[in-house]
């Protein structure tokens, strides 16, 4: 890890050290958030798919006019301009009495995602090119590295204070997030010199592959990722403090995970890298359901932080299929895109969840293994090392 820290520059580490910020403030009360609601807002199992359904459609909604602005004005003031978001959406939780009304917090937290086209244009535009999906999966990594201590410190003021002390604290975090990244320096990024049209992306027979595989993907984690604490706390009956551990596991999994599934993207290709994620994602929520005590359901959660990393890991291999695309542009179309099965996977895992606490991991499983038998089976872009398809610059 600190290899890979002296190879990023200043910016880097700087949008890196925000990154870590933001996820000390989110990670407070994002594991906690959806119980709190069925504990005390009054939500349903299927209210929660809802809610994470609404906040995951913003999210992708958000990254078309993302990337027009990005498109059309430097990059550090998009991205520090939308990063300034999250303050407003901590205190709309706060203010919150009862489940309906998360809904404006989660829509401004969505819209904050509207600086994910910049803000992956921005480290894809500072890295060199043997080093894009090791300097991608980084930097998205210190996002899972500060919620290691988050959720521990969210679950203690939580069943201390109550969750509504827990919403004021990561509004402090936010400002000192937002204010960090504010040092960062611009970079040079101009989409006139790269004409393209959605005609470019349908002759781009890399990056649909690599589109129809994420559906899939994405569809997985969706359906599961939102249960997994309550899962832990309606089916093995945890509490505040106790979930606050498992998520702090499953952020410790994903901060591992993520930079070493980047790594070995770089250097055996994305069938290897992917691969890799798949099997760990497997292993969690096999444990997660067949576990019958505490250790079991750690380790389980140490590989669930294979959700997150499946996403980051995601991010580092498609920027290598845009081709003409301006790379804003790019990941834009793919992070939208991707908002359909993140959002109808949501609405999804909240129906089985009303079936059987069970049935949205159990899908999981089936998914992830369908997708190692493709990888196994992959010719073309996942069977090709990281030089092949790598894009022309912008």
């Amino acid at each position: 890890m600190g290899h890979e820290v002296r190879h990023l520059d200043r910016d880097l580490k700087l949008l890196a050290g925000a990154n870590v910020l933001f996820a000390l403030g989110v990670g407070l009360y994002l594991q906690l958030l959806y119980v709190y609601a069925i504990k005390h807002l009054g939500a349903s199992g299927f209210a929660v798919g809802v809610l994470n359904a609404v906040y995951l459609a913003t999210m992708a909604a958000g990254n078309i006019p993302g990337a027009w602005a990005a498109a059309r004005f430097r990059l550090k003031p998009v991205i520090v301009a939308v990063w300034w978001l999250t303050v407003p959406a901590a205190f709309s939780f706060y203010l919150a009495p009862s489940w309906p009304w998360l809904i404006p917090g989660l829509l401004i937290s969505g819209l904050y995602m509207a600086n994910n086209p910049a803000f992956k244009a921005y480290i894809y535009l500072k890295s060199e090119p043997e080093r894009v999906a090791r300097n991608m999966t980084f930097v998205l990594a210190a996002y899972p590295l500060g919620l290691i201590a988050a959720p521990l410190i969210g679950g203690y003021l939580a069943s201390r204070f109550g969750m509504r002390t827990v919403f004021l604290v990561s509004a402090v975090m936010y400002v000192l997030s937002s204010s960090t990244v504010s040092f960062i320096r611009d970079t040079p990024y101009h989409t006139a010199d790269a004409p393209w049209s959605l005609a470019t992306v349908r002759r781009n027979r890399s990056f649909r592959r690599y589109l129809l595989f994420f559906l899939v993907g994405y569809l997985a984690v969706s359906v599961g990722g939102p249960f997994l604490n309550p899962f832990l706390a309606q089916v093995h009956h945890q509490g505040y403090r106790a979930l606050g551990v498992y998520s702090s596991l499953a952020a410790l999994g994903a901060a591992i995970l993520t930079p070493a599934m980047g790594r070995v993207t770089d250097l055996y290709g994305p069938r290897a890298g992917i691969g890799g994620v798949l099997l760990f994602l497997l292993a969690g929520a096999g444990l997660l359901m067949a576990g019958g005590n505490p250790a079991l359901w750690a380790v389980a959660m140490l590989c669930c932080g294979a959700f997150d990393t499946s996403r980051f890991v995601a991010t580092g291999i498609v920027g290598r299929s845009f081709g003409s695309m301006p790379t804003a542009w790019g990941f834009a179309i793919f992070d939208a895109i991707m908002g359909i099965p993140m959002a109808g996977g949501a609405v999804l895992g909240g129906l089985l969840y009303r079936q059987g606490y069970r049935l949205p991991f159990v899908f999981v499983m089936v998914l992830a293994m369908l997708l190692v038998i493709v990888l196994l089976a992959a010719k073309g872009s996942f069977a090709q090392r990281p030089a092949s398809d790598m894009p022309a610059t912008d």
